[in-house]
């Protein structure tokens, strides 16, 4: 199983990337929807309220274990669910253009990126995926957690963020996180009401989780006095390529 992060292009191969991984992007989740409302007689509207379709749609597959059918599930399924996040919250997909498991969605309100993939994967399964399980297939995302991405210190000072709010540890969320703020973020989301077994790797409180994250955040650097910031794919690669703990294998 391969890095969740994605690669980090060199500027001029940018936009290639970007058009490819979009292309890609749109024809699974065409593909998925197309499906779905074969097996559900129901249209998908593409917003938010569909996600308790596609769950269900998803759940159906629960007990499957072949892997060429789960890579076909998680890559159609993530596909719909990168999409869902970049209108609803903002972002962008970046991959290699070819692989579905080498998509990742770039949110542009923070610094956080994920692997649709991997999330919908799990999703569907009902439970978390180790690496090397056989239902997955070799190349893999390694988790399906929302990693943080590291700005670079020129960024961090251009944003408004002190000097000394910018760290060079792997895991720090964007340009207005003080060292501690992912910690923080970690112990907010446990003090929460325990969500169900059934209901914890769905794609419905993958989502909630993610808004409930980027609001904490908004709000703990708006008590900081730092404006709203908009990260484009740029400010991703930039900061993948800033140190080796960043880049993926």
């Amino acid at each position: 199983m391969q890095s969740t992060a994605p690669g980090a292009p060199s500027f001029s191969d940018l936009g290639k990337l970007q058009s490819a991984s979009e292309r890609l992007a749109e024809d699974l989740r065409r593909r998925f929807t197309d499906q779905v409302e074969r097996a559900l007689g129901v249209g998908l509207d593409d917003s938010v309220t569909s996600l308790a379709y596609v769950d269900h749609y998803l759940a159906q597959a629960r007990g499957e274990t072949r892997e060429p059918i789960l890579t076909l599930l998680a890559a159609g399924a993530g596909a719909w669910f990168g999409d869902l996040v970049i209108r609803t919250i903002g972002g962008a997909w970046l991959g290699d253009g070819q692989r579905a498991t080498s998509l990742r969605v770039l949110l542009a309100p923070q610094l956080i990126y994920f692997s649709p993939f991997a999330i919908a994967l799990e999703a569907t399964l009902g439970e978390e995926v180790s690496p090397g399980d056989p239902r997955a297939p070799a190349d893999a995302p390694l988790d399906a957690a929302f990693h943080f991405a590291k700005p670079g210190r020129a960024k961090s000072e251009a944003a408004g963020a002190p000097a000394e709010d910018t760290h060079d540890t792997h895991d720090t969320p964007g340009t207005h996180h003080t060292q501690d703020d992912q910690t923080w973020l970690a112990e907010a989301l446990t003090n929460l009401a325990p969500v169900p077994q059934d209901h914890f790797h769905s794609l419905t409180c993958r989502f909630e989780t993610l808004e409930l994250m980027l609001e904490l955040l908004a709000g703990r650097q708006a008590a900081r006095g730092c404006s709203p910031h908009t990260y484009t794919v740029a400010d991703y690669v930039a900061a993948f390529d800033r140190s080796a703990g960043d880049r993926p294998s």
